[in-house]
């Protein structure tokens, strides 16, 4: 059996609450159409793996097949999304990879239970969620014990997904990725993150920026009171971990950025994760006219960057199962 899946990446927009004494990190994020990871996925004996892009994923997928305790799978990667970026990289490679061996392998476990049989979802259940229903979501966090964020003992302490909802077709995110900056990765951020310091003051503010602006907001199909919701949500969040970044932004590029697709009429924007990867919101109408504007920018500083726009992905992974010989569609779920 050969199976094709293609999932997306994600933007993480923020927190509604960072340090509380029952929610730690619950997230803000949202699914985008680009870039993708398309992955064909055959049994077999022994690990083969024939990776077309210049993503490195090999250590992934072996880690993967091994935490599966299988035999082996035959994997060749397509397309991949960028690593390190702040754009979900490594949840939508394991948790793509260990959908398609449980189909495979007829392994029955849920996508939750895969989440945390591959390492997912220790801070953020976004990618989780965005990975199987897409669209915009919030996260219901983890739940603190005496003022630190343990490892998960299951799948029931990953977070659930609290609430999602399709954004509209013509609202767009304009991203730009930094090519000589890296965000922070797990292994960097688990540390950091492990130990929580109530502020009430930041949380507060947290929850009236998100619970009677950006959800209100986004309800009305409000991309203007939407984007100043996220900004808002930016620089409180940057402010909060800019002990761990030196800064609210992981790097003077990303900060230039946000900076000016704000300046050229973007209405909201932010750093995605650790970054580096900057986004800002606009809407199908302005699009072009933003995107050409952080071109320019772009050429004219010598920032090193890849440009593009991309809409909400309102829908989570798409699977197929294939022909073994020729590739061509059979059934498809």
């Amino acid at each position: 059996m050969q199976v094709e899946i293609i999932s997306s990446a994600r933007l993480h927009l923020g927190f509604y609450a960072i340090s509380t004494k029952n929610v730690a990190y619950g997230g803000i994020g949202v699914a985008i159409e680009k870039p993708h990871l398309i992955m064909q996925v055959e049994e077999s004996r022994g690990v083969q793996i024939e990776n077309l892009t210049s993503v490195h994923v090999e250590e992934d997928v072996k880690k993967v097949i091994e935490w599966l305790d299988l035999p082996g799978a035959k994997v060749k990667v397509l397309e991949a999304i960028p690593r390190h970026v702040g754009l979900g990289s490594t949840t939508q490679l394991r948790l793509s990879l260990a959908y398609a061996l449980s189909k495979i392998y007829n392994r029955k476990k849920s996508i939750r239970e895969l989440a945390f049989i591959v390492k997912r979802g220790w801070i953020s259940g976004i990618g989780i969620a965005a990975f199987e229903k897409g669209g915009f979501i919030l996260d219901a966090g983890r739940i603190p014990e005496n003022g630190k964020v343990s490892d998960p003992k299951g799948w029931k302490d990953l977070p659930f997904m609290m609430y999602r909802r399709t954004v509209p077709k013509n609202w767009l995110f304009l991203v730009a990725l930094p090519e000589e900056s890296t965000g922070l990765d797990e292994h960097e951020e688990k540390p950091l993150l492990e130990n929580i310091e109530p502020n009430m003051r930041l949380e507060r503010n947290l929850h009236e920026i998100v619970l009677l602006q950006m959800l209100p907001a986004l309800v009305r199909r409000d991309i203007v009171r939407f984007g100043k919701a996220i900004t808002r949500l930016q620089i409180l969040v940057g402010k909060y971990f800019a002990k761990y970044q030196d800064g609210e932004f992981c790097c003077f590029e990303t900060e230039n950025l946000v900076r000016h697709m704000l300046k050229k009429g973007a209405y909201g924007a932010g750093q995605s994760s650790w970054g580096p990867a900057a986004y800002g919101l606009i809407d199908s109408k302005k699009a072009v006219e933003l995107k050409e504007a952080v071109e320019k920018y772009v050429d004219r500083t010598g920032i090193k960057c890849k440009v593009f726009l991309t809409q909400v992905r309102n829908r989570g992974f798409s699977l197929k199962f294939i022909e073994s010989k020729n590739y061509g569609y059979s059934a498809s779920t």
